[in-house]
């Protein structure tokens, strides 16, 4: 640089002597010589000074990043400042030459310190390495932008480091690209902090996915044998026990439902905890959850004396679309912790229409009671995990404080779902629901103004010595355009009664309540049909509380012409309303004759092909009670060997069964007997559209769906049946007597989900029988989740299948109709290979199980009273 230096400072020296010679010869030569070397002389000091411009002007930019024009005490301090900085700094010329950087950068690449001169990547070892520094910054120069944060690995001698690189172009002060500025700093502890807590995050989430198994199947397996322990007290509650014995057993039942509701809890809270717990968006109707809760609820309400009150105005639609079982889910834990905090005054369940538009309604559904509530400080914390308003609330009443956290998330998952307390302490809650639902499409209102057109303009006093069901059922029955009167009394209601008469304006209907203060509902009825004349006496509803039906009876002998179960329900009370008006009484509403069987079939042989056995039992029933002679083949390739054996009228024949499917076994049939020698029928629970025409195709007559219609069966055998003579068996059960008939005409409770009606005329009202083949049902079908995990964990999705499609069967045989759509959904399920689906809602057939064993134990047990009350009243005759 020196040595260009002096060339170019000769050069101009050269150039100042040539002027000054061109300058004497000017004046020396003579005028006609002298034009000449001026000439020159302009020429060659023209050339050499653009020479000399263009020379200094690549000097000036190559000296603009060697030596930045500051003092020499400032460029000391600026690099004492680089070489203190743990970040890496370094900078380029446009040749992508590194000029300089500071010392923690030499040290990672091992450049000595005292190096000045511009070098490039390839003289330098470990920079020829780590070529992804150089590559980038050729980027940032072409592109003339810079390029920040960017994650690079850095092979330095044995160890690798991660590095955040960024690059900035250089420009000069007349905007000429002059090179770029590099830095770095080392993220290797981070990234390796960070490797470690995603590790461990991991691990967390193992665990907790092995805590969620391990909580369920642990609570399965807990939750089995307290509910035989639960249903087993339950039983012997029943049996003649002396006091201390009832004592004992109550507190055996007391405390395993306490047990078992507090692993529902915690199975419930981990499902929501690890993230599992979905809401569905199904049609249903609310006017169905409210009539499930109040089931459930109006023994409990009864046993405490509590009036229970169901409050859902006519204006406010019920078809929506949404999760039923969630929401019963929330409403139940509301409804069951106001009755457990209230021992006097009412429970209010109560649903306000906040807004509707064209597709969508806004709901709030409040639970109100008059209990102990809870002051500021108890509200605050009331909605957390594992938490009651205070310790004295767990040692009095139980729980585990989860319920309401359980509630609030699943509201919360819920479109525009919120959940809160208004509360005051010792004077009460009100729990709300708000939430958005989509209104059903397409509804039909015609049933809906039928109802209204048959009430209208009817007069109906209602007799209630509770102010909120009075307002209730004021409100509700002025939306059906009725002209309502209510009073408190009975005693009140004969004076009002009595103005009518005198008025002229009798009433047409009075809605009565059994439990009044004074004169009660029954003393009302007798007083009612002796004190007015027939064109002023209202036809009489009395309401009566849960367990209370066998008042029925005598409620029709004191005059009422129907009854109806508290709390009221808008479906219940419209129900019982038109059929009054109607004319039909509830002791009218009997069972139609059933057909009687022609000679010409009667004994006939028939085999019923049926793996189920409460299946089987329910077919013999029937078939028996009329005079057939029955046969049972537990699959399709047992029924083709005793086809061959015996002679039969008329094949019953399962499709889903194990061994031999009953398609397979009426095609083998069929290559030894017509259908004109041996009609087979379709028998099973299968009821989508196709069945009926597979079951012609494989060589059926006719198909039955379960759970079995006792009319449609015998039509059915009357059409198809081979007709005989055929000789009666001594083993088989005599044709319904008279007797039987009369057992038609019995009332059974009406529990939502259950119908007790159909499967006891099933079963020629055969109580005992049923009993036994409910405990058969729970027997078989309990820990369904053990079982059914077993199948798919063998690869037997096939058998899962059949196993729901089995207990579908046999719950509609038993007139559970829940149970049997909730076993049909889980076949769906497992027929789609939808497994997570069947393992979030199998764990419900457990519950409904236990539902259904309790509710035969009350049929039982009401059943009981009667016959007592009938023998009591026959030794009084």
């Amino acid at each position: 640089m020196k040595r260009s230096i002096s060339f170019w400072q000769g050069i101009q020296l050269s150039f100042v002597l040539l002027q000054a010679l061109c300058l004497v010869l000017f004046f020396i030569l003579p005028d006609n010589l002298s034009f000449l070397p001026l000439l020159i002389a302009v020429s060659v000091s023209l050339i050499t000074a653009v020479l000399l411009w263009l020379r200094s002007r690549q000097d000036n930019l190559q000296l603009e990043l060697e030596a930045p024009i500051i003092s020499a005490t400032t460029l000391q301090l600026l690099q004492h400042m680089l070489n203190d900085l743990p970040t890496r700094v370094y900078w380029r010329d446009n040749q992508l030459q590194l000029l300089g950087s500071n010392r923690a950068f030499k040290s990672d690449f091992d450049i000595p310190e005292q190096t000045q001169q511009a070098f490039s990547d390839d003289s330098v070892p470990l920079l020829a390495a780590n070529d992804e520094l150089l590559t980038r910054d050729k980027a940032t120069l072409e592109q003339q932008q810079a390029s920040c944060n960017q994650q690079v690995r850095l092979e330095l001698g044995t160890e690798e480091h991660w590095i955040e690189h960024s690059s900035v172009p250089l420009f000069d002060n007349d905007g000429r690209l002059i090179g770029i500025l590099g830095s770095y700093y080392d993220v290797s502890k981070i990234k390796a902090v960070a490797a470690e807590m995603e590790t461990a995050k991991e691990a967390a989430e193992r665990a907790n996915e092995s805590k969620s198994e391990f909580l369920a199947n642990m609570s399965h397996e807990i939750r089995t044998p307290i509910n035989a322990i639960v249903g087993m007290a339950n039983l012997c509650l029943k049996t003649q026990l002396s006091e201390k014995q009832k004592r004992y057993l109550k507190v055996i039942d007391s405390s395993s439902q306490a047990l078992l509701g507090v692993i529902n809890d915690i199975l419930d809270f981990s499902k929501i905890e690890a993230g599992k717990l979905t809401i569905e968006t199904i049609p249903f109707d609310l006017e169905d959850v409210l009539g499930t809760l109040a089931d459930m609820f109006a023994y409990r309400a009864y046993d405490k004396d509590l009036e229970f009150i169901i409050n859902l105005p006519a204006n406010i639609p019920t078809l929506l679309v949404g999760d039923p079982l969630r929401l019963n889910q929330v409403l139940v834990n509301l409804v069951s912790n106001a009755i457990k905090f209230t021992e006097d005054g009412e429970i209010n369940v109560a649903v306000t229409l906040l807004d509707r538009q064209e597709h969508k309604v806004w709901l709030r559904i409040s639970v109100t009671d008059t209990g102990i509530g809870m002051d500021e400080e108890q509200r605050a914390n009331l909605f957390k995990a594992f938490t009651q308003a205070d310790s004295s609330t767990t040692r009095k009443y139980g729980g585990t404080g989860l319920g309401l956290a359980i509630s609030r998330r699943i509201i919360h998952l819920m479109p525009d779902g919120d959940i809160g307390v208004i509360s005051a302490e010792g004077h009460g809650s009100t729990f709300y629901i708000e939430l958005t639902l989509p209104v059903q499409q397409g509804q039909d209102a015609s049933h809906h103004q039928t109802l209204l057109k048959k009430l209208q303009h009817t007069r109906i006093l209602a007799i209630d010595d509770n102010l909120s069901t009075r307002e209730m059922l004021y409100e509700l029955l002025r939306s059906y355009n009725m002209d309502v009167k209510v009073c408190r009394t009975a005693e009140q209601a004969l004076d009002i009664l009595e103005a009518s008469q005198n008025s002229e304006t009798p009433f047409d209907i009075a809605l009565v309540d059994w439990r009044l203060p004074g004169m009660n509902g029954l003393e009302f009825c007798e007083v009612v049909q002796q004190k007015f004349s027939d064109s002023a006496r209202p036809q009489l509803i009395l309401a009566t509380g849960y367990y209370a039906e066998e008042l029925a009876e005598r409620a029709l002998q004191v005059g009422a012409r129907d009854f109806i179960t508290k709390p009221y329900t808008a479906a219940a009370l419209a129900r019982v309303l038109t059929s009054v008006l109607s004319g039909v009484k509830n002791a009218e509403r009997v069972t139609e004759a059933r057909p009687q069987v022609p000679e010409q079939i009667q004994h006939a042989p028939i085999l019923v092909v049926e793996d189920n056995e409460i299946n089987q039992h329910v077919a013999r029933e029937i078939l028996q009670s009329h005079g057939f002679q029955i046969d049972i083949a537990e699959n399709g390739l047992e029924a083709v060997e005793k086809v061959q054996q015996h002679n039969y009228a008329a094949v019953l024949m399962d499709i889903q069964m194990p061994v031999m499917d009953g398609y397979q076994a009426t095609q083998n049939i069929r290559t030894f007997y017509s259908p004109q020698q041996l009609p087979i029928i379709a028998m099973t629970a299968n009821a989508m559209s196709g069945d009926a025409e597979r079951s012609l195709a494989a060589g059926m007559q006719g198909h039955i769906p379960k759970p079995i219609d006792e009319e449609q069966l015998l039509s059915t055998l009357l059409k198809w049946c081979v007709p005989g003579p055929y000789q009666p068996n001594s083993k088989a059960k005599p044709a319904p007597t008279a007797a039987v008939s009369e057992k038609a005409t019995k009332k059974y409770p009406q529990i939502k989900g259950i119908d007790f009606a159909s499967a006891m005329a099933r079963l020629q009202h055969n109580l005992p029988l049923y009993m036994r083949l409910i405990d058969q049902l729970v027997e078989e079908y309990q820990r369904s989740a053990s079982k059914i995990a077993d199948f798919i964990s063998r690869g037997q999705q096939d058998s899962a299948r059949r196993y729901f499609h089995s207990l579908k069967g046999a719950a509609g045989n038993l007139g559970l109709d829940t149970l049997q759509n909730h076993a049909a959904q889980l076949e769906t399920f497992m027929a789609a290979g939808e497994i997570d689906k069947v393992a979030d809602k199998i764990s419900r057939v457990d519950a409904l199980l236990e539902q259904a064993q309790q509710a035969a134990s009350d049929l039982q047990l009401m059943q009981q009273r009667i016959d007592a009350a009938g023998d009591s009243s026959t030794h009084q005759g």
